[in-house]
């Protein structure tokens, strides 16, 4: 399948499950190179057609031609010979798609003044050496068209011809002191002028200038929001010319504001889109709604009206898109099968190892805390109250790092499955957090490249969009208040560092703490008769 990645298409197949230990792949990712997607498909199915052949390979074990056994070796190469031929592909694309424009740049040029060279006025001013330059115009111009010019060094040379003859043309059509100079001249009323330019597209932040911020009828928040939705724009995709900025692009940049964070809009706007969006989806984040993106769709569509009455646009690719005002992200708790899918498939991330994989999973699966709660405990956030051990959820302001919500600072026992697969044994002498194999980013919180590759993890194995890390959250609170025990809602909630869903006299006011040994038996009360992990640390 093709899979859009900024803004180049990439090609995605998954590999079968019983392949998977000969190329230590769960599926195959290779760039296109290309953000067009009908060169993407046409690759895309040479690709496939390959990849098909080796997984052939790959069953039978033996190789067809050569009636052989067939090694793990022998498969990798075959995969590497797949991407080498790609690469060809693409970078023999690319070259011929330079030099065919280089190729219709000159012809255009050439054409241009081949035309002047039929003017009435440039005949009557005829000498043998102009009518050699006609006639090596002309020549050089069917080169062309004919294909004859096909090797890098007959290309060159050309070229410089081409060059070298386009300033002698512009001289004589320039100067009229060159003309006047010469017996017969042609007299200066009639003299060859250079067509005036084609004036240069702008682009869409001077179109901002000439289509809005210069219209005194517009109002000072109208201008400031304006300017503030092309800002986004540009800082997504560049300041591009206005005719190529299509309805493609403009689909484009309606995903990308549905996929990023609500709490973008009253961020700095020079934080990194991507990053953000990211953040958005592995923190399950609410996203911008689709009233905030419908009006920034209405403030581009306003410009561009001004444009096309101004003709600086020929059509308006802002206008008549859909914005569903209601929907929101949809997330659910795990079912007992997805536990099951989960535990049991190989992860793949070669940056983060399975044993970190699995202990940070487990913490989110048996105690409900979020991503960021876990990839933030310290070796010292791991004592004993009253005897139990727990998971203390706490400022750390050396590190500017805080719960979520006042709530949000907590004690939480540590599950006694937990316990038994070896959570503790993740501490380790010298080092400051729990799980220290994660790098902590320059910007952005701790955990993201975590739950980056956990997202991709999931998809690859075949998990649904609606199943996300944070749904560990939801299936820990789903399954406690399901359960038949005698547990109460305000355990629950401090469990889970939510405020207090009861809002009576007597758990507001006159509750002055909930006993650890209860804490401890509400996080007990959470089975998975399906979630079996191997301990590998």
């Amino acid at each position: 399948m093709l899979a859009l990645v900024g803004t180049h298409y990439h090609f995605r197949r998954v590999v079968p499950v019983a392949l998977r230990p000969l190329f230590g792949k769960t599926e195959f990712w290779i760039s296109l190179k290309t953000g067009n997607k009908s060169e993407a498909r046409l690759s895309a199915m040479a690709l496939h057609a390959r990849t098909s052949a080796l997984f052939r390979t790959a069953r039978t074990m033996t190789d067809p031609a050569q009636n052989k056994p067939v090694t793990k070796d022998d498969l990798l190469a075959l995969y590497e010979d797949i991407i080498k031929r790609q690469e060809e592909v693409i970078e023999t694309t690319e070259r011929n798609a330079a030099e065919q424009l280089k190729i219709e740049r000159y012809t255009a040029s050439m054409t241009r003044y081949e035309d002047l060279l039929k003017t009435r006025a440039f005949l009557t001013y005829s000498t043998d050496a102009l009518e050699r330059l006609n006639q090596h115009i002309i020549t050089l111009r069917q080169d062309m068209i004919t294909g004859k010019m096909q090797d890098k060094a007959s290309l060159a040379s050309k070229t410089e011809e081409i060059e070298r003859l386009h300033d002698t043309l512009v001289k004589l059509f320039q100067t009229g002191t060159a003309l006047s100079q010469t017996p017969g001249a042609v007299p200066p009323s009639h003299q060859l002028t250079s067509p005036s330019p084609t004036p240069t597209p702008p682009r869409l932040t001077e179109a901002l200038n000439l289509g809005l911020l210069a219209d005194s009828q517009k109002s000072d928040a109208t201008k400031k929001e304006t300017a503030r939705t092309v800002a986004l724009f540009v800082q997504a995709f560049g300041d591009k010319p206005v005719q190529e900025i299509t309805g493609r692009i403009a689909g484009e940049f309606r995903d990308l504001l549905f996929s990023l964070p609500s709490s973008y809009a009253k961020s700095k706007q020079d934080m990194d889109l991507n990053a953000e969006v990211e953040r958005a989806q592995e923190f399950d984040l609410p996203t911008l709604s689709g009233k905030s993106v419908k009006n920034h769709f209405m403030r581009l569509s306003a410009l561009w009206n001004q444009l096309i009455r101004r003709e600086i646009a020929e059509k308006n690719p802002w206008s008549n898109w859909d914005f569903d005002l209601t929907k929101r992200n949809p997330r659910r708790a795990w079912t007992d099968d997805e536990l099951a899918l989960l535990s049991s498939s190989a992860w793949t991330c070669s940056t983060i190892s399975q044993a970190t994989f699995t202990g940070i999973t487990l913490v989110a699966a048996y105690s409900g805390m979020r991503l960021g709660e876990i990839c933030n405990l310290r070796n010292e956030d791991i004592q004993e109250v009253d005897g139990i051990p727990c998971f203390l959820i706490r400022p750390h302001p050396e590190d500017k790092w805080t719960p979520k919500t006042e709530a949000g600072t907590r004690n939480v026992p540590i599950h006694s499955s937990l316990l038994d697969w070896g959570i503790l044994d993740f501490r380790k002498d010298g080092e400051k957090f729990l799980f220290s194999e994660l790098k902590t980013p320059q910007a952005g919180p701790r955990g993201t490249d975590f739950g980056r590759n956990f997202s991709k993890f999931k998809t690859t194995i075949g998990l649904p969009a609606a199943i996300t890390f944070h749904s560990f959250r939801h299936t820990v609170s789903t399954r406690l208040r399901n359960q038949s025990g005698d547990l109460r809602e305000l355990w629950i909630d401090a469990v889970l560092g939510h405020e207090a869903s009861h809002k009576s006299q007597g758990a507001t006011t006159y509750l002055s703490g909930i006993t650890t040994e209860n804490l401890k038996q509400t996080v007990e009360a959470v089975r998975y008769p399906t979630l079996h992990f191997r301990r590998s640390l």
